[in-house]
C-alpha cells in the first residue's frame, strides 16, 4: 500500500517556480490505480507530469500528488506494414520515432521537442510546425486506456466512449490517466 512520505520539490520547465509535492512514479497500471486510491483516501488532488517540459507548468501540484508517468516507458507494440504502434504514456517522441523510422514511418505530429511524452502530447493536444497541414496530436490516435478518478479502467476511441476520447485528449489529465495509447504513424 502507497502511503504519504515527505513533499518532494517539483520545478516547472524554466526552473523559476518550485512546488513541494508527493511524487509517485508508478511502472505500470496498477501503480497509477494505488496511487489514484491513495488520492481518495487521502483527499488529494493529483496532477500528472510525463517529461516536464510544458511551458505553462501544468504539472505543478503544491501540497497534492505528482504522479511522474515517466517510467511507464515501454512500446507495447509495433506494426511496420500499418505504420500502427500502441505504447505506454511515458514513451517519449523520440523512442516512436526511432522505432519507426527504421520502417518508413514518422509521427505525423511532433512539438517543438522530441522529449516531450506521448502521454503529455495526447494532455495538452499540441500541435507541430506542420499543423495546418497534419491537425493536431489527437487527430492520430486510434484510441486509448484512461484510468478515471474513481479507478475505472475505459478504453476510449472515436467510436467508443466517444464523449470521454474528445474530452481527455486536451483536458491536461483532469478527467483521468491515460495509461496506454494507439497512435497512426504516416
Amino acid at each position: 500500500m502507497l502511503k504519504i512520505e515527505d513533499l518532494t520539490p517539483i520545478y516547472n520547465f524554466g526552473l523559476s517556480q518550485e512546488a513541494p509535492s508527493w511524487r509517485y512514479t508508478p511502472i505500470d497500471e496498477s501503480g497509477v490505480a494505488d496511487v489514484l486510491a491513495l488520492a481518495r483516501r487521502e483527499g488529494l488532488r493529483v496532477a500528472v507530469r510525463g517529461a516536464g517540459r510544458s511551458y505553462n507548468d501544468a504539472a505543478m501540484n503544491g501540497g497534492g500528488i505528482l504522479l511522474d508517468m515517466h517510467a511507464m516507458n515501454a512500446i507495447q507494440s509495433w506494426d511496420p506494414q500499418t505504420g500502427v504502434m500502441r505504447v505506454q504514456p511515458g514513451v517519449t517522441l523520440e523512442q516512436v520515432w526511432q522505432k519507426a523510422l527504421p520502417d518508413g514511418w514518422w509521427p505525423p505530429v511532433v512539438s517543438g521537442t522530441m522529449k516531450t511524452t506521448v502521454g503529455g502530447c495526447l494532455s495538452m493536444n499540441v500541435h507541430g510546425k506542420n499543423n495546418f497541414r497534419a491537425g493536431v496530436f489527437g487527430e492520430h490516435v486510434h484510441d486509448f486506456t484512461v484510468l478515471l478518478p474513481t479507478g475505472e479502467r475505459i478504453v476510449c476511441a472515436p467510436t467508443e466512449n466517444e464523449a470521454l476520447f474528445h474530452a481527455i485528449i486536451g483536458g491536461l489529465g483532469v478527467l483521468g490517466i491515460i495509461v496506454s495509447a494507439t497512435l497512426q504513424m504516416r
